[in-house]
């Protein structure tokens, strides 16, 4: 049969219709890929911070409609119980009780978080959510030094994702501008200030310590967010995290704590979620987030941190070890009935430290590849008896499972004591003072640990990060880590 060529143009003319018009479809309609380009530090934050003030300022008048009048709720004097506080996974446990709320208190915060909650579901479908993938952190005066040796690390794995580190004011930035100005963009990151929007709503408190966190995310260019604290620090690329499950699954990771959940059952009751069972707790100075995916969550857990000093801190950690913001962020999925709604990952923390004169030295903690944990399955129990002992066959096959236990990727000197200061790591009070009496020495375990743990020696990688800051600022300092590593590490 013979074509006439203007049949085949029409034809032609209708495919490509076609394509552009799915392309539009998919763009419009589907899951929208994470993209890592470098920040435009041309174009800056002005036209998104212009976004950014209306719905702040909308969101702080609903914040203010939600306060609960009632008393700040008081934990039960004393340190809480090893019973309560450690994570046993094999012993069901009931939650600790070690708040006490009136009916009538415990009325006006369901009242009030129920009202939030509505907020949250107006507020949810404007939110600026900015765009593409970025790492997200806060400083300030006494953590940049650390930071630094965050950034250098993190960019030692190739990652070349944008940074943001927010810093609370105009005071705080004019006290670290120089390293803003000049230090950072060599690292493609940026500060930026959360007073500047903050500061626009009218009859907001002002944040403090554990708030920042949940208000950097927010007011953030990025619509995937990698948060990490000033003391954490990736020891491989993370970009690939967020093209892959769970983060692909999820739209929030967060890592487990070396304790247990110890949320009061009151705390369930005002959020309207089913209690659940007694469950390793969170660590939330590493977690991925996609704002688009939970809009609404992240408006409950600024809700949870904006009054979290007075409520929600005591009501979802009762005093146990690190209360604070840990446990917002799940709470906050949770509440906001998100899909899926978060992965935690399984695998515990290593624990990073030393013996020391026959004593052990902590120094951080090391959590795991969420990609492998999330392909991770230990053989389960399959004869658990009361008193929570192992049949031998139980274990068959258990050796070649943990073998397969995913690889440390992130460290978090998460103690005031362990924190990568180049000044104070030599001297008296760091890690590493034994090395002024000259006994040097490693602080994070030896090498074999290493390379079992990360697939390569990360101190040596620290230490060379920490006198690239050290020369950086102290010529002297920078002597001192220098004979250090050339005596622990070799030349």
């Amino acid at each position: 049969m013979l074509i006439r060529p203007t049949h085949l143009t029409r034809v032609g003319a209708l495919l490509v219709l076609l394509f552009v018009a799915g392309l539009y479809f998919f763009n419009t309609h589907g899951w929208s890929r994470p993209t890592f380009d470098h920040f435009n530090y041309k174009i800056g934050s002005a036209s998104y911070t212009a976004e950014l003030v209306p719905f702040w300022k909308d969101l702080a008048a609903s914040l203010e409609a939600a306060r609960p009048q009632c008393p700040p709720i008081n934990v039960t004097k004393g340190e809480m119980s090893n019973h309560d506080k450690n994570w046993e996974p094999l012993v069901e446990k009931t939650r600790p009780q070690r708040i006490t709320l009136s009916e009538d208190d415990e009325a006006e915060l369901e009242k009030k978080h129920r009202l939030m909650r509505l907020a949250a579901k107006r507020l949810g479908p404007a939110l600026p959510i900015g765009h593409g993938t970025g790492i997200v952190t806060t400083g300030g005066l006494k953590l940049f030094p650390i930071l630094l040796v965050s950034l250098r690390m993190l960019r030692r794995t190739g990652c070349t994702l944008p940074v943001q580190v927010f810093l609370g004011d105009k005071k705080e930035y004019d006290e670290v501008a120089q390293v803003c100005e000049t230090i950072l963009p060599t690292m493609n990151a940026r500060c930026e200030v959360i007073s500047d929007v903050y500061s626009q709503a009218e009859g907001v408190p002002p944040p403090e310590h554990f708030q920042f966190k949940v208000l950097a995310i927010l007011f953030s260019a990025f619509e995937h967010v990698l948060f990490l604290d000033a003391d954490a620090f990736p020891a491989h690329d993370p970009t690939p995290l967020m093209t892959s499950p769970p983060y692909t699954t999820h739209g929030l990771v967060t890592w487990p704590g070396f304790y247990a959940n110890a949320a009061s059952a009151h705390f369930y009751h005002i959020a309207s979620i089913p209690e659940a069972p007694v469950n390793r707790g969170t660590e939330s100075g590493i977690l991925l987030l996609n704002k688009e995916h939970h809009r609404e969550s992240l408006l409950m857990m600024v809700y949870y941190n904006y009054y979290g000093p007075k409520y929600y801190y005591p009501l979802q950690a009762q005093g146990g070890p690190g209360q604070g913001d840990k446990e917002t962020f799940p709470a906050g999925a949770l509440a906001a009935n998100a899909p899926g709604p978060f992965y935690q990952v399984r695998t515990p923390p290593y624990v990073i430290g030393k013996h020391v004169d026959g004593n052990y030295r902590f120094a951080g903690a090391a959590q795991a590849d969420p990609l492998q944990d999330y392909q991770y399955s230990p053989p389960p129990p399959t004869h658990l008896h009361k008193e929570y002992s192992w049949n031998n066959d139980d274990k068959i096959g258990a050796q070649d499972a943990e073998k397969a236990k995913p690889r440390a990727f992130f460290v978090h000197t998460v103690s005031q004591g362990t924190k990568l200061d180049p000044a104070k790591l030599l001297r008296e009070g760091g890690l590493a003072f034994e090395a002024d009496r000259g006994d040097w020495h490693r602080i994070w375990g030896d090498e074999e640990w290493a390379v079992e743990k990360f697939g390569f020696d990360v101190e040596k990688r620290m230490w060379e990060c920490v006198q690239e800051e050290a020369c950086r600022t102290d010529e002297k300092l920078c002597s001192d880590v220098k004979s250090f590593r050339e005596k622990v590490f070799g030349k």
